[in-house]
């Protein structure tokens, strides 16, 4: 049951973030009552704590893995941007929830995100490795953190804006997947 709560949980915060999401729908999806759901759970705001904690504990190891890979900063790149794809192509509710955390819950979504701290170290040797490419020419000179802002914002805003693109440009969801694969 608890599996089923923690699927319907996601499901419906990543759907209609926290506010507008109610217990009793999530208990519906899993096909429950309401009091089974706070038994497991105690309250809305744990369970969405317990659904925040599993994504960054998804995402966080897995983006680290990518940044800390070896080869030539074009060969990382591609790592990076290639493990972004992946992820959301298998968990397209992913960048909702994340947007929904930074709208709705912002300070405790930084509290989790320090939690997980152990991870940044990946990112301090990727931005040193695009020093040495601007240092070397190889790439434009600019911010690190300007780069950074846009292999996240060229590889998340897709999955973000998939359903207005994929209704104003009539693409099916495997053509937006292979978009997505190409990209």
């Amino acid at each position: 049951k608890e599996t089923l709560i923690l699927k319907g949980a996601r499901k419906h915060f990543g759907q209609k973030g926290y506010a507008a999401t109610r217990t009793q729908d999530i208990a519906d999806e899993a096909g429950i009552n309401k009091a089974l759901l706070h038994y497991y759970f105690r309250s809305k705001e744990k369970l969405y704590h317990e659904i925040t904690v599993r994504i960054l504990d998804t995402i966080l190891p897995r983006f680290a893995k990518a940044l800390a890979t070896e080869g030539t900063f074009w060969e990382r790149l591609e790592v990076i941007v290639t493990s972004y794809v992946n992820l959301f192509q298998e968990q397209p509710d992913i960048p909702f929830f994340i947007m929904s955390e930074l709208s709705q819950k912002q300070a405790r979504f930084v509290e989790e995100l320090k939690k997980r701290s152990h991870h940044f170290p990946a990112v301090q040797g990727f931005v040193l490795s695009m020093h040495q490419e601007m240092e070397a020419g190889n790439i434009r000179k600019l911010p690190p953190a300007q780069l950074m802002l846009n292999i996240m914002g060229m590889t998340v805003f897709p999955f973000i804006a998939k359903p207005l693109f994929c209704n104003v440009f009539d693409f099916s969801a495997n053509d937006f997947s292979t978009l997505m694969e190409e990209r």
